[in-house]
């Protein structure tokens, strides 16, 4: 048990918060709502890359994690859009 409370204290390296925060550029073209879903992918992200997986399926998830947030601001985007 131990262990698994010093791996998830271990500090990653600045490539993994790049790769892992990639998703916070809809903070520039999202506004609040994509800061919001950034943030929320870039937590999802450092656990990812915490996991036991794989490299390749560590990378493969951060990018479905950034692109369903992204997809996801589209729609609220588009729903906002509609209602006003």
């Amino acid at each position: 048990m131990n262990t698994v409370q010093e791996k998830s204290r271990a500090k990653l390296p600045f490539k993994v918060h790049m790769m892992a925060g990639w998703p916070l550029l809809l903070l520039i073209i999202g506004g609040a709502v994509g800061g919001a879903l950034g943030a929320i992918a870039y937590t999802i992200n450092l656990k990812i890359y915490k996991s036991e997986l794989s490299q390749l399926q560590k990378v493969l998830a951060n990018l479905m994690c950034g692109m369903f947030a992204m997809m996801l601001w589209w729609s609220i985007a588009s729903w906002i859009q509609a209602s006003l």
